[in-house]
């Protein structure tokens, strides 16, 4: 699974949900890895279109995996074969009890220690918010030639997410202007992206919010075509792209751009 005398467990000593179990990350965090509707859209029929193209078993890789509540979706699947990292050791014993058959390591996406080729379909579900560039280097490097991959961006300029930020801005959030700079095959190409930083976030009450604190900044592409640049380059081919709308702690109606992408065989 990982690179020649790389050890399979990589403690990133990140400190990522040193103090946030599952229970309060379902109720914080805004994402669709919870969702039966975002499964059957997106990861159901690409295990299966996988299946009929490299056969049995298959293995899924699911990068920033988190609580890795999307994996649990798969479970009645005897012919997928589950592997799941995150930056932070924290959260990996919890993901374990409730799925002990998962395949789980720490890992810094950005300095990456998996070996090439390895598996047939990918996920990174609320991960491109941190290091999206290399999110999709570590993901493209794993899949096997023709392999794929679900993602999904959070557009900083879609209405319906505006709900989300300006929750976190009357919270103690901060959104700044920066520049994300990836290197391409061509050479850099500079993003302007929109960076939320939950360190200073309270709760109602105005006292500290201590879980999503931990969180520490992440990263909004402006637009839609910044992101289809950002994919691009990566070496992928887009497979789909659709919109897809949720609810979550903060937002009743959030929309993300979902991709799915392939590793040209």
């Amino acid at each position: 699974m990982t690179k020649e005398g790389t050890p399979d467990i990589v403690g990133s000593g990140s400190s990522y949900y040193a103090s946030m179990n599952e229970q309060q990350y379902a109720a914080k965090i805004n994402t669709p890895a919870k969702s039966p509707e975002y499964f059957n859209q997106f990861h159901k029929p690409m295990l299966e279109r996988l299946k009929q193209k490299f056969g049995i078993p298959i293995g899924v890789l699911d990068v920033a995996c988190g609580p890795a509540f999307e994996l649990e979706f798969f479970t009645n699947d005897p012919d997928a074969i589950l592997f799941a990292s995150d930056i932070s050791p924290d959260i990996l014993p919890q993901v374990q009890a409730r799925l002990p058959d998962a395949h789980l390591f720490a890992m810094d996406a950005s300095k990456s220690v998996l070996a090439d080729n390895i598996v047939e379909m990918g996920m990174l579900v609320n991960a491109m918010i941190y290091v999206p560039a290399d999110m999709l280097k570590t993901m493209y490097g794993a899949l096997k030639p023709g392999g794929e991959a679900a993602l999904n961006f959070r557009v900083f300029n879609n209405p319906h997410n505006k709900a989300f930020y300006d929750y976190y801005t009357t919270h103690g959030g901060v959104i700044t202007e920066k520049p994300y700079t990836i290197e391409t095959p061509e050479g850099s190409k500079t993003f302007t992206v929109q960076v939320l930083d939950y360190t200073a976030c309270v709760k109602d009450d105005g006292t500290p919010d201590t879980d999503i604190r931990q969180l520490g900044e992440q990263m909004y592409f402006e637009n839609i075509e910044d992101v289809q640049a950002l994919l691009d380059s990566s070496g992928f081919e887009v497979v789909e792209h659709s919109l897809f709308n949720f609810a979550s702690p903060v937002n009743p109606d959030n929309q993300v751009d979902v991709f799915v992408l392939k590793k040209p065989e």
